[in-house]
């Protein structure tokens, strides 16, 4: 290459290499051109290119890319970081400059944040020269043009949509992606045309949309095409196209443009609105609900479905000449208006109860459900009205039952809850007090057993009535179930409390009068006070319960306050209910046996079976203590069944053995006696094991026996007839009725121990018991004493003619095996 081709036109050097390149002419030509041009000489290290050096630069280099004086320099020191931001340029021009051949590329140079379209070629090994221009302002025309171009077409997308083009002089025609799309088309195999457009259209619809675009361009107005299109999938869509046609100056058609849009959900939506309209005629006439159509400026109605008529009792015509306010009570009417301003075309749904009227004054409550739409041009409301009377009675009987209870219709425990709630958080702000009762009535299982529920349930009625009148306003009365009731007065101290109570129990012990009944009832109360006796619900009930519980225990018809030793007892009860409930499993109880002597002769003829509790850590618990609570629980009868059973396999056994045959007794208690299954199973158990009628003795405590005598009477009869003896227990405590005592198919009777104590010292005990046994005398019945412990209180049965007598002075309760040792001693039991 000439040096001539790196001096200037001023001949200036610009290197110092030398270069020629040729003519002036040359020269002249490069440096007046347009494009930029560089001439440079690669520099390498380690064999790669590394920087490049600039020989030579036109003055359109300078002025594209405002670089100035670079001759000379190397392009890292004039463009600071190039090799990093720019590798490309680098190896390109290596490419080049290493005999490759001339390339043309465009590019984005980094470093100067400019576009350049670029030709490379090398006139010597290790040079190049690089023709350029800038190109920044194309390339950004063409970035935003291409940007727009995209955003078109996700427009088109977006609207589901495609653009079309139609030259008519020419017949070209030209689809966007997003119609070919649209079409279901492949823009490779099926260029766009006239007839690709016609072949998919439906059938149906090929002819009328022909004609619309002819017609469109023959009168000059815009194209609004609606046709089908039937994909290649077999899917139909409906399409819009709207389009515009341009005409040269003789009114000549040129070209036409325009789009397609998808309308099928639109269309689908349209169908659906059809056909909903006549559905709506339909429905609205057969709904099985009232529906009716109102002026929202008249109210008066306009129209109204057979359902109405048939409800409401009016004809069409009565109704067209009423407005919806005469359909209200005139109570409801003030509401009406204002709900009607308030909803303001707003729809109703039903979520509020409104009363209307019937033709025959009959008053219901409806749940609403309006709209409003425009009919005839006018303001109106459509309206469906739901029947919820019966419903909403349902809805008020199901609050009311949880909530009350149903027979006494006083609060149930939900509502006493609530209300001790408050009024506990009251008395905590106040340091004041309130008093909770448990209130139970005594004996009453024993009224429903015998005249029945119907009379048990007009006693608690009743009484409910009382209590609920001698209370204050604020008190709460609350029935627990059976003939409980919880007591809530907030405020009470433990002096009102006790007031209270007095008054309870006079208004529930006043006579009661039923049909042809005269009935008396008792109660037992248990009194808690906040907040010595708890301070929330669960406790003050524990701590009444407890009260009331020892207000039955010690006679019935008395109120009890809580103290801690009710608690304590309360503790030791449910320990041994607990215990209780797993003794026989555990093998815990065992039946005692105490001899029963004649007083005649001193033999021993019978044993009386007694149950007996040894608890491996509570020790030997009293059956005073015990059998209450077994009864209290429920364990009784469990409990009951396993002594009777183990009595009568004893006796079987000392039979078997040989000695005299013994008569075994053994007590019932209330709950066994009054068992439905009593006989049977006192059969059944004696048949298990062998043993004769005759050698069983029941013994039923007086009280027992005459708290329902005429029951007891035939219970007593049933087992009778099977064989089966009867004795009354604890006689003399009681309130035993010669009529009745007669009646019993009973034939011992037994003097309570606390008469024989004392009967030598007392002569109220010893007239008792000199009584007792002459009443006996007279009815044909033995006697038997307990509790007999020294020579003078046998010295006095005997001379009184008693029959047998037991007690410790011959021998205390023993184990079945002690009591066998007395069995084979066979000796007068007055000779020890």
């Amino acid at each position: 290459m000439s040096n001539d081709f790196l001096q200037d036109g001023n001949n200036n050097s610009r290197c110092n290499e030398p270069a020629a390149f040729g003519l002036d002419i040359y020269r002249a030509l490069v440096e007046h051109m347009l494009n930029g041009v560089a001439y440079c000489k690669m520099l390498y290290q380690d064999g790669l290119p590394n920087d490049f050096i600039y020989l030579y630069t036109n003055p359109a280099f300078e002025r594209l890319t405002g670089l100035q004086k670079v001759v000379g320099k190397c392009v890292s020191e004039v463009i600071p970081g190039i090799r990093q931001n720019d590798p490309q340029l680098f190896q390109v021009y290596s490419r080049v400059a290493n005999g490759g051949e001339p390339e043309r590329f465009e590019t984005f140079v980094e470093s100067l944040k400019m576009w350049f379209w670029i030709s490379v070629y090398s006139p010597e090994p290790e040079h190049f020269v690089a023709i350029f221009d800038v190109i920044t302002e194309r390339k950004q025309t063409e970035l935003a043009l291409s940007l727009a171009n995209e955003r078109w077409s996700l427009a088109q997308r977006a609207a589901v949509c495609g653009a079309w083009y139609w030259d008519i002089v020419t017949s070209e025609i030209a689809w966007s992606d997003e119609l070919y799309e649209l079409f279901g088309l492949d823009p490779a195999t099926t260029p766009a045309s006239f007839e690709a457009w016609r072949n998919v259209i439906h059938d149906d619809d090929k002819t009328r949309a022909e004609q619309n675009i002819h017609q469109a361009i023959d009168n000059h107005h815009p194209l609004t095409n609606e046709y089908r299109i039937v994909l290649p999938s077999g899917d139909i869509r409906w399409i819009y196209a709207l389009g515009n046609a341009s005409y040269d100056d003789q009114g000549v058609p040129r070209r036409m443009t325009g789009i397609c849009l998808d309308i099928t959900k639109d269309k689908i939506r349209e169908l659906a609105l059809r056909e909903s309209e006549t559905r709506y005629r339909q429905m609205f006439q057969a709904n099985p609900h009232p529906m009716w159509l109102y002026d929202l400026e008249t109210l008066r109605f306009l129209a109204v479905n057979d359902a109405a008529i048939a409800h409401y009792g009016y004809s069409e015509a009565e109704f067209l000449a009423l407005t919806i306010a005469d359909i209200r009570p005139p109570e409801e009417v003030p509401r009406l208006l204002e709900t009607i301003e308030q909803l303001n075309g707003r729809a109703q749904y039903g979520n509020n109860i409104w009363r209307h009227r019937k033709k025959d004054g009959t008053l219901i409550d409806v749940e609403i459900s309006s709209h409003e739409i425009e009919y005839v041009g006018r303001r109106a409301k459509v309206v469906l009205a739901n029947d919820v009377t019966e419903r909403h009675r349902a809805e008020e009987r199901i609050h009311f039952l949880a909530n009350f209870d149903p027979l006494t219709k006083l609060p149930n425990r939900n509502q006493l809850n609530d209300h001790l709630r408050y009024a506990l958080s009251l008395a905590k702000r106040s340091n004041g007090q309130l008093a909770l009762m448990f209130l139970d009535l005594d004996h009453f299982k024993d009224i429903n057993d015998t005249l029945g529920h119907s009379v048990g349930d007009h006693l608690l009625i009743e009484s409910s009535r009382r209590l609920r009148l001698t209370l204050r306003e604020e008190d709460t009365v609350t029935r627990l179930g059976g003939d409980e009731f919880i007591l809530l007065l907030p405020g009470v101290n433990a002096v009102g409390a006790q007031c209270v109570a007095q008054k309870l129990l006079a208004v529930v012990a006043k006579p009661y009068r039923f049909d042809h009944y005269d009935l008396s009832l008792t109660a037992s109360i248990g009194v808690a006070i906040y907040p010595t006796d708890g301070t929330d619900l669960e406790t003050l009930s524990k701590s009444a319960d407890s009260a009331m519980y020892l207000a039955k225990q010690e006679g019935r018809q008395s109120y009890r306050f809580f103290t801690p030793e009710m608690q304590a007892r309360s503790a030791r009860n449910l320990q041994l209910v607990n215990a209780l409930r797993n003794a026989l499993e555990l093998d815990q109880l065992e039946v005692y046996y105490q001899p029963q002597v004649s007083v005649s002769d001193g033999r021993l003829i019978g044993a009386e079976a007694l149950l007996r509790w040894l608890h491996p850590e509570l020790g030997m618990v009293s059956p005073a203590e015990f059998i209450p609570i077994a009864e209290y629980s429920g364990l009784i009868l469990p409990i009951g069944e396993w002594v009777l059973r183990c009595a009568v396999r004893q006796a079987k056994i000392w039979r078997k053995r040989g000695f005299d045959p013994l008569t075994m007794a053994v007590n019932l208690s209330a709950a066994q006696f009054r068992h439905p299954d009593l006989t049977d199973l006192v059969v059944r158990i004696l048949g298990n094991e062998g043993l004769p009628a005759k050698c069983l003795e029941l013994e039923l405590t007086e009280s027992v026996a005459m708290h329902n005598p005429e029951g007891a009477i035939a219970i007593i009869t049933k087992l009778h007839e099977r064989g089966i003896r009867m004795s009354i227990d604890d006689f003399g405590t009681g309130y035993s009725s010669l009529s009745y005592l007669k009646r019993f198919n009973i034939y011992k009777l037994k003097i309570d121990q606390s008469f024989v104590r004392d009967m030598i010292t007392d002569p109220e005990d010893k007239a008792i018991v000199t009584a007792v046994i002459g009443l006996a005398k007279s009815l044909g019945l033995e006697t038997i004493a307990e509790g007999v412990e020294t020579d003078d209180q046998l010295m006095f049965l005997l001379q009184q003619g008693c029959n047998e007598i037991q007690g410790y002075l011959f021998s205390k309760p023993l184990p079945a095996s002690q009591f066998e040792e007395l069995l084979k001693l066979g000796c007068n039991c007055f000779s020890r």
